[in-house]
């Protein structure tokens, strides 16, 4: 490379320096101990730059990247030619199913989920680091809206003096509700009608509409004991605690509450115009014309109803879950087993008017969501799924990309060797590091130069890199706990050094 620029050169004295070939100009101020100060161009075009016979020209007002003016001594000018060959693709999201359909809002796990008539779902999902959104998803669509759900009240309001009852329905003798502080500890929980969504979390009761996610209305409560079931139908909703069951109008929750059942606390319910249906440890019960129990020889730990004289369960056999469907009757229509090895169902909502359900299934690290319908020949099909594993830990193992790569040691910095420079003859070495921060990711030089800009994301958490299989390429993994994204590039052999010489400022 050919120097141009002499080190008798002062601050603001204009820097020629050659330029071997065409691409994007990266160019920084560095001191005499190699620490970058000030970065002069950041993957510039050369027309960005005045041209002079030998070269193009740039300069340095002697600041840092602070804006404040450095301490006397000698600086060198130096950095990299990108050229045209370098080339960033994205390839695939990894272990999120629903990250590739459009407007993914960006989740880690789904927490409760109601199955709509048309085949959309409505999700509560979890968001890192902690809090909740609600979203409307499409299987044709994607994602409709998102919403997130910041609470601002506390949780219903429960009449003093209300005493729990046995599995008989009678009240248990001297058993009273404990009233927990305003802020209560338990898992978010989701109901839907056909044109709400209502959902409750520590934080309190919120009310949105089913069409754009928007807020109609937070429930003001005051304190009261953590909910164990929400359910709701078009003009209710009703929320299981373990002495009762609370009845209230939608959607206007500043109102008393309107009614309390006394049927054995549920940790599941479900309801429509004329039916409420809930399991607890007791057993499963209905409340239509009357509160009655509905006699399943397995144990239940969701319901859903289905279509009309029909529910559907997660039932419990030998410490193995299932998916059941049973008359009102309490006789078993059907059930189906997981195979060995697959997740395991752990909640189901059905649909109301089709042999169709939707379940969510887990095991340690994976959560999937599959929607089953039965055929014409009487089979049931999967009509589609998404599965989401946790990959807070994700990296390379053997070269494959991992949800959880344990303790694998991942590459820091990978050196690579470029092509011929026209100007010298020579081929150098050039390490590359990833990095990210709030303006997105990139590779970037051991001195923190940026050389090749991966995305412009602004919620990048975790990068991880690896060789690729070719010369002059590597694979890159990033992610924010929601979302894994693998991208491929190649052509790094094609960034060239420059030198624009030293500078001595008074």
């Amino acid at each position: 490379m050919a120097l141009l620029a002499l080190s008798s050169l002062r601050a603001e004295d204009d820097l020629e320096f050659a330029v071997p070939d065409e691409g994007r100009i990266t160019l920084g101020v560095f001191d005499g101990s190699g620490k970058l100060v000030r970065l002069l161009h950041r993957l510039a075009k050369e027309e960005d730059f005045r041209a002079g016979l030998n070269g193009l020209f740039a300069s340095w007002d002697g600041k840092n990247d602070a804006g404040e003016r450095v301490a006397s001594g000698h600086y060198y000018v130096r950095g990299y030619l990108i050229g045209d060959g370098v080339r960033v693709s994205g390839e695939r999201f990894l272990f999120n199913g629903w990250a590739e359909d459009p407007g993914f809002p960006g989740f880690n796990s789904i927490k409760d989920f109601s199955l709509l008539e048309n085949g959309d779902v409505i999700l509560l999902a979890g968001t890192e680091p902690s809090g909740n959104l609600l979203a409307r998803f499409s299987p044709e669509k994607g994602f409709l809206w998102s919403r997130k759900t910041e609470p601002k009240i506390a949780s219903l309001r429960i009449p003093r003096g209300l005493r729990s009852t046995d599995s008989a329905l009678h009240p248990a003798r001297g058993s009273v509700l404990t009233f927990l502080p305003p802020t209560l500890h338990f898992s978010p929980l989701l109901a839907a009608n056909s044109s709400l969504a209502v959902v409750m979390t520590e934080g309190g009761i919120g009310v949105h509409s089913l069409d754009d996610g928007r807020e109609k209305n937070w429930g003001a409560r005051g304190p009261g004991v953590a909910p164990l079931a929400l359910a709701a139908n078009d003009s209710k909703m009703f929320v299981s605690f373990s002495g009762g069951l609370v009845e209230n109008a939608l959607p206007d929750l500043s109102q008393e509450i309107a009614k309390m059942f006394r049927p054995p606390y549920a940790f599941t319910l479900d309801a429509d115009a004329s039916t409420l249906i809930g399991a607890s440890p007791d057993g499963v019960w209905m409340q239509a014309e009357s509160l009655k129990p509905v006699p399943l020889p397995t144990a239940v730990k969701c319901v859903s109803l289905g279509t009309p004289g029909t529910f559907w369960f997660v039932g419990v056999e030998n410490g193995a879950p299932f998916v059941g469907q049973a008359s009102f009757a309490g006789e078993t229509l059907r059930a189906l087993r997981p195979a060995d090895g697959d997740p395991k169902p752990e909640k189901i909502r059905a649909s109301r008017t089709a042999e169709k359900f939707a379940v969510i299934e887990s095991l340690p690290g994976l959560q999937r969501l599959r929607v089953m319908a039965r055929g014409e020949d009487g089979g049931w099909t999967i009509e589609w799924e998404r599965a989401l594993r946790d990959s807070a830990n994700f990296g390379f193992v053997d070269g494959k990309p991992v949800a959880d790569a344990g303790g694998a040691a991942q590459d820091k910095a990978l050196r690579l060797r470029l092509k011929e420079n026209p100007l010298t003859g020579k081929r150098d070495f050039l390490t590359l590091r990833a990095e990210s921060d709030a303006s997105g990711s990139r590779l970037v030089s051991p001195d923190g130069l940026p050389l090749v800009e991966v995305s412009t994301r602004d919620d990048i958490h975790r990068v991880a890199i690896h060789r690729g299989d070719k010369p002059g390429t590597l694979r890159l993994l990033q992610g924010n706990g929601s979302f894994v994204e693998e991208f491929s590039i190649s052509g790094l052999d094609d960034i060239l050094p420059l030198d624009a010489g030293g500078i001595d400022f008074p």
